[in-house]
């Protein structure tokens, strides 16, 4: 079963606005070009999120959470992602493989605190469900609509 790309974001610095982006450049053993963690961790070069999950989440505690502010890489659509935790998919043309389920942390959960949820809640929610990091085994250029599948080689 194959997943699309709905979203791509990138932020040039830590802290910075994630920005959306049509397309993006995905550099073997480096990560998204122009993104903050270009290069710079081989265990977190490009972070995944999917919007069903998103979803499943504000239906389950009434928020209106959105893909963008989990501050992951690339939404994707129609996959689970947690199923390569450890395994190489590919996207589009790229060949990436699972490192580590993006469990949520303390700064994300006070960065989505609001009136709604504490940051603790936010945390506890997205547990198992804030993506996935990932290595950028073999490059390529991305595309939103492009599939996300396993690696059949």
């Amino acid at each position: 079963m194959a997943g699309k790309i709905i979203n791509i974001f990138v932020a040039a610095k830590y802290e910075a606005t994630m920005t959306t982006q049509d397309n993006a450049r995905l550099d073997a053993d480096k990560g998204i070009v122009g993104d903050r963690y270009y290069g710079e961790d081989i265990d977190a070069q490009v972070t995944l999120v999917d919007a069903d999950m998103i979803e499943q989440i504000n239906r389950t505690t009434g928020w209106s959470l959105t893909p963008a502010e989990t501050r992951r890489n690339i939404v994707t659509r129609g996959i689970d992602l947690n199923q390569w935790e450890t395994a190489r998919f590919r996207i589009g043309d790229a060949i990436l493989e699972g490192v580590e389920l993006c469990e949520p942390c303390a700064g994300l959960g006070g960065q989505l605190e609001n009136d709604q949820r504490t940051a603790a809640d936010v945390v506890k929610a997205l547990t198992r469900g804030a993506g996935l990091r990932a290595r950028v085994i073999e490059g390529a250029e991305i595309t939103i609509g492009d599939k996300v599948e396993p690696d059949q080689a």
